[in-house]
């Protein structure tokens, strides 16, 4: 039986350390620090450092700060620019081009660091001017930019998604490969979006289209085109695992910038290794402070006790699901994306599984809530990454011009939860 005094411990710990600002990675570690100790005694804390070093010694885990440092390396290298002018070479004549060929980079960049704001501020900072240029509205070019930068952490390789098959103990190659068609639905109807809204003429490439260019285009940005191919493609011939394949990205990544295009020098290599182990060890703590919390409430027996009480109440499946989608939008409201599948997934899961749930398509799910979670007010950090690109906007014109294009992700999120072949498919081949 679950102690109401224990649970009251909790929550009182960790709301007065959230209202006095306490960061939220001691905010979770304390937390479950003191229900630990309610709830068993201060001996029992000594599995506090066994779980953590169980956890972070996971190879999957391991994977993070590479996929943090390659998505630096590839920021500081430009290397957006070289998809941008590919994407607009080939589809910039047709009505809404630039806003295609900016969702198309912001996909493939996606595709390669795994990171919502590093695409918002890598592929933002060249294609807002462009759409600007074109005469796009800012409910369009910041909706576009928004919702094109989310798919950093829905279309593999994905941060959140690595963390969640930690946590739930799936295999991270099938979870990224559910993924895909899901990212290449929100692109698409991003895409289709853009060509809808965009002005009828003013952004087109009028200059007669040259199959020679394009290539020439093509070739000189084959490099940049082929490191998510690599990447993901070994991943998914089972070639090498996620965590190898960081590696070779991070590897890739250095050659691509410092070797073949030069636009990162030896110099500055040092400042981008300081700012990827800032964002490493930032994650990294909140997971600490999560995996803490975690081992609290599977000490008092929360998430089972949960999974029990939701069988025996015989409430609908659907329902249950909601509740849980409800409570992910809520908190994507006050928490960053990390903090919430790190506090969620250890008691949501176990219900999902004694439901009948397919562990990767929830986890699917998960993550399409959490685009919502980074481009809602008021901790939405894609608006904050725009607000960095663009010093002399109103965050509140910002919020107010991308809440439009949170239709995009209800309706691909509404798909999935009807449909979940659309993210279970592909992983059956």
């Amino acid at each position: 039986m679950i102690s109401g005094t224990v649970i009251i411990i909790l929550l009182t710990v960790l709301l007065v350390c959230l209202v006095f600002g306490v960061p939220i990675a001691f905010s979770l570690g304390l937390a479950g620090a003191a229900t630990i100790v309610a709830a068993s005694g201060i001996p029992f804390l000594i599995q506090v450092p066994l779980t953590l070093q169980r956890t972070l010694a996971d190879p999957v885990m391991l994977a993070v700060p590479m996929y943090i440092l390659m998505g630096e390396i590839l920021y500081r290298g430009k290397v957006g620019q070289q998809l941008f002018e590919v994407a607009n070479v080939w589809v910039g004549r047709m009505r809404g081009g630039t806003g295609v060929s900016a969702v198309s980079a912001f996909t493939f960049f996606a595709a390669i660091v795994g990171s919502s704001m590093a695409s918002v501020l890598t592929i933002g900072r060249i294609a807002l001017p462009e759409m600007e240029k074109a005469g796009y509205s800012k409910r369009l070019s910041y909706g576009l930019s928004a919702v094109g930068g989310s798919l950093g952490i829905l279309i593999p390789p994905s941060i959140p998604l690595i963390i969640y098959a930690s946590l739930a103990s799936v295999s991270p190659a099938q979870l990224f490969i559910a993924g895909l068609l899901p990212g290449i639905l929100i692109a698409a109807l991003l895409a289709a979006w853009a060509m809808f809204a965009a002005p009828p003429t003013r952004d087109m490439n009028t200059a007669a289209w040259s199959a020679r260019k394009a290539l020439r285009t093509t070739w000189r940005a084959l490099p940049d085109l082929s490191l998510p191919v690599i990447v993901l493609g070994g991943i998914y011939t089972g070639i090498y695992t996620p965590t190898e394949a960081a590696g070779i990205g991070v590897i890739l990544s250095l050659l691509l910038t410092v070797v073949l295009r030069r636009s990162l020098s030896l110099k500055d290599l040092p400042g981008v290794l300081i700012v990827a182990t800032r964002h490493s060890a930032s994650l990294l703590a909140i997971v600490a402070g999560a995996l803490i919390l975690g081992s609290a409430l599977t000490l008092i027996g929360l998430p089972q006790f949960l999974a029990k009480t939701v069988m025996e109440a015989g409430v609908e499946p659907w329902v249950v699901l909601l509740i849980m989608m409800v409570t992910w939008t809520i908190l994507g409201f006050f928490l960053e994306v990390i903090s919430i599948i790190l506090i969620t997934v250890p008691v949501f899961v176990p219900i999902a599984v004694a439901l009948g749930f397919d562990p990767l398509w929830f986890g699917i799910l998960m993550v399409l809530n959490m685009e919502l979670a980074v481009i809602t007010p008021p901790l939405g950090m894609n608006l904050f990454a725009l607000k960095a690109i663009l010093p002399d906007e109103k965050i509140e014109v910002i919020i107010r011009a991308t809440l439009p294009s949170l239709a995009i992700v209800l309706t691909v999120l509404v798909l999935v939860w009807i449909f979940p072949d659309i993210a279970l498919i592909l992983t059956r081949f």
